[in-house]
């Protein structure tokens, strides 16, 4: 089984990042399983902004129509918690899709009644909020609380100096504190915090689960590559990936200038 892992951080700027989130990939990867840890030319520089965010998904179509057109792997990871082209390529690909808030979520839920999200600055609450109400979990969703790293390359140092490392693992213990206080039962941190609190073997606060995400990602992934194989069914065609017409597909790479997608 070969999956596409991919993340939106810099694969120059963010490599101490991707490495240990490949650290933990490979760590939980069944034997037979290779997850290869992607992550884009540019980066994610401010994708809690939603031009910026823009202009980061479409790096991630990129890498998925690549995977379409190799059809060399068993499923692709959107290993980004903003859930970048997530429609775009279940529409597309003939492989399992597997989000990370889509699976961080529905997973809390069936560990306690309530979670709470502990998300990278302020103005990242509102979409984060956004998403998980989408998934209409309101009634599940305590409270979306924040670290205050403003800079998503800042995070890279948390896993080169240990004081840096140190600063955000406190800062998560008091923004779950606050999470907690609200009725979450559940934690989930979105982004290299959850690499670093895994990487560090922190699973807990309070008594309180904090899902190592990156490592679920794989098992889900590697149960939905299973299903397909038992199966031929990976994703519903009804409606809302709906999968567009190989004519369509060949006019819209013309138009474009899409290679990937020039064969439909």
């Amino acid at each position: 089984m070969r999956i596409w892992y991919q993340l939106l951080s810099a694969e120059d700027g963010m490599k101490y990042s991707i490495a240990a989130t490949q650290a933990l990939a490979t760590r939980a990867a069944a034997p037979g399983t290779t997850v290869e840890v992607h992550g884009t030319p540019h980066g994610a520089l401010a994708d809690n902004y939603r031009l910026f965010y823009h202009y980061d998904t479409r790096e991630v179509i990129r890498n998925g129509l690549k995977v379409r057109q190799s059809g060399e792997y068993d499923a692709f990871v959107i290993a980004n918690s903003l859930e970048p082209a997530v429609v775009d390529l279940r529409e597309l690909l003939d492989i399992p899709v597997i989000s990370f808030m889509e699976v961080s979520c529905f997973t809390a839920c069936t560990m306690g009644e309530r979670f709470g999200l502990v998300v990278p600055n302020e103005k990242f609450i509102p979409r984060y909020r956004e998403i998980a109400v989408g998934y209409g979990l309101r009634d599940r969703l305590a409270a979306v609380e924040s670290v205050q790293i403003n800079n998503i390359r800042d995070f890279n140092t948390v896993f080169t100096d240990t004081s840096v490392g140190d600063m955000l693992r406190d800062q998560v213990f008091e923004a779950s504190r606050r999470a907690i206080a609200q009725g979450a039962e559940v934690i989930i941190a979105p982004g290299p915090s959850t690499a670093l609190m895994a990487s560090r073997g922190i699973h807990e606060v309070d008594g309180v689960p904090i899902l190592d995400s990156y490592s679920l990602l794989v098992k889900i992934a590697e149960a939905m590559v299973a299903m397909h194989k038992l199966t031929g069914i990976h994703v519903s065609r009804k409606r809302l990936y709906q999968s567009p017409p190989t004519e369509l597909i060949k006019k819209a790479a013309a138009i474009q200038g899409i290679d990937e997608l020039k064969n439909g």
